[in-house]
């Protein structure tokens, strides 16, 4: 499943499966199969199994899964009328991590890492598809990153590596954006990374049954068409399997988690001579079987 959180008609954003060029309300659908089926509180047990935010969906565990693996009735929109939202908007943690491809670190002249470089962003940095990406006042060295970001749909507490996947719900399109001048004024890199707007999410999670290996993906950013980065999670130092055993050994994951596992070579401020965002440019990115998201760029 590709899940999407949309909106039509200026309508609140609800959860969604892309299906083609029609996209399938997840709760319209399964009230629909409920009444069908003679449920008195049809409606009342949807909402409850298939609420908006995708994070209580996923804490919905197996009960919300299999309510969904049992609809018969869809509901659906075309999805040229549809407005697509950040898929997920309100994780409970989300984790960054740095210096995670061997050509990456290489280019910022970096050692490689023994462990993981762990930073956070907040979720007010996260940002629809297609809304413009802020450079902060001050900023003259605003920077992209694809990455692919990992949500975690079962809690995670001490997981060994061989079963790290089995508690990864899904992946979608991160951006990594970042203020550099600000990001290097000191050891910690977290000014140049929390700003509003600095974390471009979707289009959409594609569920583990759609990513069958998260380690033979591309990755792809272009700047007003020009290709900037182009990666392959082969070529990660951390893969997802030990990031999640990783983290799941600093703290408990949860579900509705969300993992932005770092970013190939390509970023503007390693190209000789730099090259940063301006406003007016567009961010688009691409991951094999993620789709596309893209974002322009504007002062705040």
């Amino acid at each position: 499943m590709k899940l999407v959180r949309f909106s039509t008609n200026g309508q609140s954003p609800r959860l969604g499966a892309l299906q083609g060029e029609r996209i399938a309300d997840l709760q319209a659908s399964l009230a629909a199969t409920l009444t069908r089926r003679g449920v008195v509180r049809a409606q009342e047990i949807a909402a409850a199994l298939v609420p908006s935010s995708t994070r209580a969906f996923l804490e919905g565990g197996v009960a919300a899964q299999d309510a969904i693996a049992g609809i018969t009735e869809w509901v659906t929109v075309p999805a040229s009328n549809a407005r697509l939202h950040a898929p997920i908007t309100d994780p409970g943690k989300f984790i960054c991590i740095g210096l995670n491809y061997r050509d990456h670190a290489a280019e910022a002249n970096q050692p490689i890492p023994k462990e993981p470089p762990i930073f956070a962003k907040w979720s007010n940095a996260i940002l629809d598809p297609g809304e413009p990406i802020l450079r902060p006042r001050g900023s003259q060295q605003l920077d992209w990153e694809v990455e692919l970001g990992v949500v975690i749909g079962r809690t995670a507490r001490f997981v060994a590596k061989e079963q790290a996947l089995d508690h990864v719900w899904g992946y979608t399109i991160i951006n990594d954006a970042s203020a550099r001048d600000f990001q290097f004024i000191t050891s910690q890199w977290m000014a140049g990374k929390i700003p509003e707007t600095f974390a471009p999410v979707g289009p959409y999670i594609a569920d583990a049954s759609e990513i069958r290996d998260p380690h033979v993906l591309e990755l792809k950013l272009w700047v007003n068409g020009k290709q900037m980065q182009h990666g392959n999670t082969k070529t990660f130092i951390f893969d997802v399997r030990y990031l999640v055993s990783y983290l799941s050994g600093l703290m408990t994951l949860s579900p509705g988690d969300l993992i932005a596992t770092g970013t190939p070579p390509g970023v503007g401020f390693a190209r000789k001579p730099p090259v940063f965002l301006q406003p007016g440019d567009v961010c688009s990115l691409e991951i094999t079987g993620l789709g596309r998201l893209e974002n322009p760029v504007k002062d705040a």
